[in-house]
């Protein structure tokens, strides 16, 4: 099973950019980054609220378990 993050989906819906996310919230862009890639180990709880914050949405809005061998 992995976690995948859907923010790379869910900016381009509401058309915003990474460094337009990073001011709006105070965070690292490189951190945004890593979420819409999903090359992250772990999420910040504080920064996952101030994106679900920002982007109108819950936390199941942008995460996902996927299966390792879909079907």
């Amino acid at each position: 099973m992995a976690l995948t993050c859907t923010l790379d989906f869910e900016m381009k819906a509401r058309k915003i950019t990474t460094v337009a996310l990073a001011q709006k919230i105070g965070i690292n862009e490189s951190t945004i980054r890593k979420l819409r890639r999903n090359q992250f180990s772990m999420i910040d709880a504080a920064n996952l609220e101030k994106i679900c914050i920002a982007l109108d949405l819950q936390p199941g809005d942008l995460l996902h378990i996927e299966p390792d061998n879909p079907p």
